[in-house]
C-alpha cells in the first residue's frame, strides 16, 4: 500500500478557530488534497487550558479586541458565515461527546454533523439538547436517532474517550484549538500546527497545492 500524508486535527465547538479550521480542512480534502488521510478528534478545550497552563484571549482585553475583528475579517475572506454567539463562551462538553457518539455509532454522517454549525453560524445554545436534535435530526434520520445518540454519549466509554482526546493532545503539545499533528508521507515525524492560518505553511510541508482561504466561495 502507497504511504499517505495524514493530517490529524483535534477541535471543539467553542473555539471560533475551530469552527473556521475544521470547514477549510474539509474543503480541502474535498477539493486539493484528496490524498490526504485527515481524522477529526474531538477534546475539551477547557481541559487543554488548564492542562497546558494556556488563558483564553479575551483575558487580556487587546486580544479579546483584535480577536472579535480578526473573526469578522476572516469570515469575509472565506465566505463562511459568522454570527457571534451571545452566549460565548458556552460549555460544550455534551456537544463534543455527542460527536463522538457520532463518530462512532453514524460514522459516515460525522462530516454533515460537524460542518452543520449551529453555533458560530446561527447564535443557538449548542449546550441545550433540543437545539442539538433540532440541528441534527435531518441529517441522522430523526429526532428520535439524535435522543438515542444523545443517550450513548453519556455513557462512560465515551466520556472517558473525549478524556483520552484531551489528553492525548496535551501529551503531544497542545495548548489551544484547534491543534493539527501532520505527518508527510513515509515519515514518523509528527509536526504540529497551531490555529486555522497554517495551512499554507501545512501545504509547504507536504508538497501540495493551497489555493487560499476564500477557496470555500468557489464551491
Amino acid at each position: 500500500m502507497t504511504a499517505r500524508h495524514s493530517i490529524t486535527c483535534y477541535y471543539d465547538v467553542v473555539s471560533p478557530y475551530s469552527y473556521f479550521g475544521v470547514l477549510l480542512l474539509n474543503k480541502l480534502k474535498a477539493t486539493h488534497w484528496a490524498n490526504v488521510d485527515v481524522e477529526l478528534k474531538p477534546f475539551f478545550l477547557h481541559g487543554i487550558m488548564q492542562g497546558s497552563g494556556n488563558q483564553p484571549p479575551a483575558t487580556v482585553a487587546a486580544k479579546g479586541k483584535y480577536m472579535f475583528g480578526d473573526l469578522i475579517q476572516v469570515s469575509k475572506v472565506s465566505g463562511l458565515p459568522l454570527k457571534f454567539p451571545s452566549n460565548f463562551p458556552v460549555m460544550t462538553v455534551g456537544a463534543m461527546r455527542l460527536l463522538l457518539a457520532v463518530q462512532r455509532h453514524a460514522s459516515d454522517k460525522y462530516i454533515q454533523c460537524i460542518e452543520k454549525d449551529e453555533y458560530w453560524a446561527k447564535d443557538k445554545n449548542i449546550s441545550e439538547p433540543e437545539v442539538l436534535i433540532a440541528a441534527l435530526a435531518p441529517i441522522l434520520g430523526g429526532a428520535d436517532k439524535v435522543q438515542q445518540l444523545l443517550k450513548l454519549s453519556t455513557d462512560k466509554e465515551i466520556k472517558q474517550a473525549l478524556t483520552n482526546n484531551t489528553n492525548e493532545a496535551l501529551e503531544k503539545g497542545a495548548f489551544g484549538a484547534p491543534t493539527f499533528f501532520v505527518k508527510k508521507a513515509g515519515s514518523n515525524k509528527e509536526m504540529m500546527f497551531f490555529g486555522s492560518d497554517r495551512f499554507e505553511v501545512m501545504a509547504a510541508l507536504l508538497e501540495l497545492p493551497y489555493p487560499g482561504i476564500n477557496m470555500s466561495s468557489k464551491l
